[in-house]
């Protein structure tokens, strides 16, 4: 292929499919939905209000 020209990523259209993707630390497990409509599928995570207590602002000084 070309420099420059991309790439085209084609996955089968027949048979089981399966992918696995990490999730962020501060998603709430049992607030995960998934909806499967017209071919697209949309998951929907919400944030553990936990998680919040383990942040912190970390200051950006000046160069």
């Amino acid at each position: 292929m070309p420099k420059g020209k991309g790439f085209l990523l084609s996955e089968r259209r027949y048979g089981s499919f399966q992918r696995q993707i990490s999730l962020p630390r501060d998603v709430d497990p049992e607030g995960i939905k998934a909806q499967f409509k017209d071919g697209v599928l949309t998951v929907t995570l919400a944030k553990d209000e936990k998680a919040a207590a383990h942040t912190r602002k970390i200051a950006i000084e000046k160069a």
